[in-house]
């Protein structure tokens, strides 16, 4: 049986997820009201695994190749490897910033004003959820942003 490169792109991101929830147990996840440091790891890792399982689920009955969607997927991964590496010198705001436009263009291509449009809305977003209500510290690179 030929499983496709969804479900192997699941098995991977959900193997992937496991391994997060993991570690971001392990850093302490606090709570809703005083976060610890695995606070979003975890719930990110959460959502992925429920990601992984539909891609999964989906890929179990496809038996032909998708290299342009695989394509697409190692993309992403690279893309968020990188924002891990660019995080503290560039900042929460302008790394954040550039990894959901390229997610955004992955998804489905559009206009470059809509995706900087969307981007800096679920950035502002995140910055206000995170940084203001929660007050969790984040990164302000070389910029202070």
């Amino acid at each position: 049986r030929n499983l496709g490169g969804d479900f192997i792109s699941g098995f991977f991101f959900f193997c992937f997820s496991l391994f997060v929830i993991w570690e971001s147990l392990r850093l302490g996840i606090g709570a809703w009201h005083k976060p610890g440091s695995g606070f979003l790891s975890f719930y990110v890792g959460i959502l992925v695994t429920v990601f992984s399982l539909n891609l999964i689920r989906k890929g179990w009955g496809i038996r032909e190749s998708q290299k342009e969607y695989s394509s697409r997927v190692v993309l992403a991964l690279v893309s968020t490897i990188v924002y891990s590496l660019v995080l503290e010198p560039l900042g929460f705001i302008v790394s954040t910033l550039f990894l959901l436009g390229i997610f955004f263009h992955l998804g489905e291509p559009r206009r470059w004003w809509l995706l900087i449009g969307m981007s800096g809305l679920v950035t502002f977003l995140m910055y206000l959820v995170f940084d203001i209500l929660l007050q969790v510290p984040l990164p302000r690179g070389f910029l202070w942003i």
